[in-house]
């Protein structure tokens, strides 16, 4: 048994045209929607199950959600974005404990994506799933997924020891990560001021005051000191967000129980 895993907060019609080209009896779709695109989900499936959720949910949020289905035995696979035919299949047939997504776009901002990733591991000392697009676990890990209390965290960070991850490769864009972009950014402008600031302002304490004694100098330098290791910390929590975006996400209650299908 596949059970399929779908929070659909944009392009229904790519969603349900993903839906429709897997009616295998083997396949469980869960399906998550927000109320103002229910209308535009058309899918008459017996193996589709919707579930509503206000226009304010995220797609994490839903995500965590829908785990608390009735999930048969068998695979749990996460879509964040419809796959091509051939993408499912080869996502949920690669004999391995986890098998992702893997975009092989090589642009900058790809690389610069790996270089967040390499500051995340060096000092949080995990990975994380490059492209959150779709992740496929196997139904060895079914007992451990299906009564995660955070999904979503599970299919981004990436902590398991000791398992095999396969890749299908594909040529298209990853699906982005849900953080508040401006407050992210924001979050690391005002320790970078605080660090201009502070070397401005010690530089201008140890030429201004006269004579200059050492206490001055060793305050001076415990002042850019702190000021450095506080932009630091603040520098490697941005990086973290911008590659696994926000960690937490909160479940979110469905709002239309009668429109479930596929029970």
């Amino acid at each position: 048994m596949i059970n399929v895993i779908v929070p659909i907060v944009e392009d229904v019609e790519g969603f349900s045209k993903f839906m429709e080209n897997q009616k295998s009896k083997d396949v469980k779709f869960f399906v998550g929607v927000k109320s103002s695109l229910k209308d535009k989900l058309v899918s008459e499936q017996k193996n589709v199950e919707i579930h509503v959720f206000a226009d304010t949910a995220k797609k994490e949020e839903i995500i965590n959600s829908l785990n608390s289905c009735q999930l048969k035995k068998g695979k749990i696979v996460i879509v964040r974005r419809p796959l091509e035919p051939d993408e499912f299949h080869n996502l949920t047939t690669l004999n391995k404990d986890i098998t992702i997504i893997s975009s092989k776009k090589n642009n900058f901002l790809s690389k610069l994506k790996r270089f967040y990733g390499w500051i995340v591991r060096r000092f949080f000392a995990f990975s994380y799933i490059e492209d959150i697009s779709a992740i496929c676990f196997d139904e060895d890990l079914f007992e451990l997924l299906s009564c995660c209390k955070d999904l979503s965290m599970a299919t981004r960070i990436n902590r398991y020891v000791g398992l095999e991850i396969g890749h299908v490769d594909t040529q298209r864009e990853m699906v982005k990560r849900e953080y508040n972009k401006v407050k992210n950014l924001l979050l690391l402008l005002l320790p970078s001021l605080f660090l201009v600031g502070s070397i401005v302002g010690a530089v201008l304490v140890c030429v201004l005051v006269k004579p200059i004694y050492v206490l001055t100098v060793v305050a001076a330098i415990f002042w850019i000191t702190i000021a450095l290791i506080t932009w630091f910390v603040c520098f490697v929590n941005f990086a973290r967000t911008v590659a696994v975006g926000d960690l937490r996400f909160e479940s979110v209650e469905e709002i239309k129980e009668e429109n479930k299908k596929g029970e």
